[in-house]
């Protein structure tokens, strides 16, 4: 009887062949695992020469075309002296 019952568990285990669905569903797994390498690759590359680009457009004052008078436009105080105010009123 154990004989039996150990073909039928190691029949379960270890299938002899893959079926078309399980086939599928590996495929599917090594091509989300080379979309998700190609993103993290894209990210670190975009990174690389988006840095390099965002230095060049800060130090060139040129290229920007607002008015002051836009809505758009608002001066920015930083964020220490916000706090150091919220002190001062109470």
């Amino acid at each position: 009887m154990s004989n039996q019952y150990d073909a039928q568990l190691k029949r379960l285990l270890l299938p002899q062949e893959e079926t078309l669905f399980e086939q599928l569903i590996r495929y599917g797994l090594y091509i989300g695992a080379v979309f998700q390498v190609a993103c993290i690759l894209a990210i670190v590359a975009y990174n690389g020469v988006s840095s390099d680009s965002i230095t060049t457009l800060k130090d060139d004052p040129s290229d920007i075309e607002c008015s002051e008078n836009s809505p758009q436009v608002t001066p920015r105080r930083p964020h220490r002296a916000r706090k150091q105010e919220k002190k001062k009123r109470r």
